[in-house]
This record gives C-alpha cells, structure tokens and sequence, in this order.
C-alpha cells in the first residue's frame, strides 16, 4: 500500500491538473461563443452573395465565365482547413482521416494541396504528402491579414488554368455537439436546384446593371473569399467545441481520480492507526 505522503503527492498532482482543465474548458467556451458569433455575422452575407450568383446564372443560362462552366478535371486544388492545437480529443484524427481518405480517392491526376492550420500541416508532412502551400497562421484572429492573399492565391490558380476545380475539406460545425469533416466544391459553382424550383413558380425577371461580366468580376472573389472565411470560422467553432467537451470530460475524471485517492488515503491512515494502537497494545501486555 502507498504511503500516506505519496498519496497526498497524487492528490495535489491531479488537482493541479484538474484547475488546468477547468480552465482550458472556461477558455474554449469563451471561445466558442465568439466563434459562433462570427459564424451568425457571416451566414446572412454568404447567403446573399450566393444567391446573387445564382440569381444571374439562373436568369442567364448561356452566359459563360470560367467560374461557371464545368472542364474536365485534369488538375484539382484541395484545400484542407484543420486545426490549431491538440487536446480536443478526436476532432484532428477524425479530419486528417477523411481529408486523405478523400484526397486519395479524387480522379484528378494532378493534386494540389494547400493546408489551412499548424495540425493538417504536420499530419501531411510526416506522411511526406507533397503541399503546394501552407498556412499555419489563418485563424480567426488573422482572417483581416491573411485571408485576402490565401483567396486571391486560390483565384488565380483557377482562372489561370493551373487547376480544373477547387474543393474544400473541413468541418462543418452544426451545433456544439453535432460537426463532422465534409468536403465542399467551391468552383466552379454548382446550380442549385433550390433556387431553380422557387423560380420556376415565382416567374421574377431581373435586369443587371452593369453587365453580368462585370458583376461577376466584383462578385466571385468575394464569394470566393466569403466562403473560405465562413469555413475557417465554422472549423474553429469546432475545434472550441471539441476541446471544450474532450476538457469537461478529463475535469469530471480528475475528480472521480480525487475522490478514489482520498478513499484510499482514508484507508492509508485507518490501517495506520490501527497498527499503531496494536503496536501499543501488544508493548502493554509484555
């Protein structure tokens, strides 16, 4: 049996990482409820920029840009958005499976891949997966900064050619307990079929003013650049909401540790007393 000073050691050892949890746990709360803010602030914008595209490739069905026609895929970009640190339980393995899984699976002979994230970035690397880019850095905190040459970096190699198509993998948060990894072609733009059924009985006409080509030049690096940001935010809220659950769970364990060695400290010093209260009885009697 351990002595009565190595349990109290295990004690004062578990409570200290117990406050530590409890305040990862305070933290990524506070984080999360930030996350889920910019996700509300973005979701209306998004909605709106989508619907515009819609709108004109609706309205248009001939007008042809490079955002809109479909091409045989020869060579496919994949952005991987992951997250920034560890101790969130499952939330990196279940992303860096599916991301590989799906990377693996892709047709397109030419693959390029750029990660979004410190995590995603070291997972390629030990697995020697060639990275056409990396940014380690592009989180909420650096959307303002960063942001704008990551898109523009992926606009280009669309519109140049370099690529065929543009697909997203991250993970989708839904509500703090319901997120799991999806992978998201962001271009070329797919029609939805939504939107189609709501026009086919509402009969509206638009007119554009300036001309569709000139909208599109103003629109799809924004929405480009909308969804990029809407999905690093909705990745972030996931990652806060993991570690938030994976930190409540080790809290609610170190306490149940607690408890079974103030049980077995009890124990300790019973079998100690009463050891030295036969020593005493047994020195009496000779």
């Amino acid at each position: 049996m351990a002595s009565l000073r190595d349990i109290r050691q295990k004690i004062k050892g578990v409570a200290t990482t117990q406050q530590i949890t409890g305040a990862m746990k305070m933290m990524s709360t506070a984080r999360l409820g930030r996350a889920i803010e910019a996700i509300n602030l973005t979701r209306d914008y998004v909605a709106r920029l989508d619907s515009m595209v819609q709108s004109i490739r609706r309205e248009l069905p001939d007008f042809n840009h490079p955002c809109l026609n479909k091409r045989q895929v020869k060579s496919a970009c994949m952005i991987v958005i992951g997250g920034e640190r560890g101790l969130c339980g499952g939330f990196n393995h279940e992303l860096h499976r599916f991301a590989l899984q799906t990377i693996k699976q892709h047709p397109a002979a030419d693959k390029k891949l750029i990660a979004i994230g410190r995590k995603p970035i070291r997972f390629f690397e030990q697995r020697a997966v060639p990275l056409f880019s990396t940014w380690p850095d592009l989180g909420i905190k650096s959307l303002d900064t960063e942001l704008f040459p990551m898109a523009a970096q992926v606009f280009e190699l669309f519109m140049s050619g370099k690529t065929d198509e543009v697909n997203l993998i991250y993970t989708n948060f839904i509500s703090a307990s319901r997120k799991h990894p999806v992978c998201v072609k962001l271009l070329p733009v797919e029609s939805d079929t939504t939107h189609a059924q709501t026009r086919s009985t509402t009969h509206q006409t638009f007119e554009f003013l300036p001309s569709p080509e000139l909208l599109f030049e103003q629109i799809m690096p924004r929405y480009l650049r909308n969804l990029l940001q809407r999905a690093i935010v909705e990745s972030s809220a996931a990652e806060q909401s993991a570690r938030m659950t994976a930190m409540t769970s080790a809290t609610d364990r170190a306490e149940e540790i607690i408890e079974d060695l103030k049980l077995d400290l009890n124990r300790s010093r019973q079998a100690l007393i009463t050891r030295e209260i036969a020593e005493v009885i047994s020195g009496s009697q000779t």
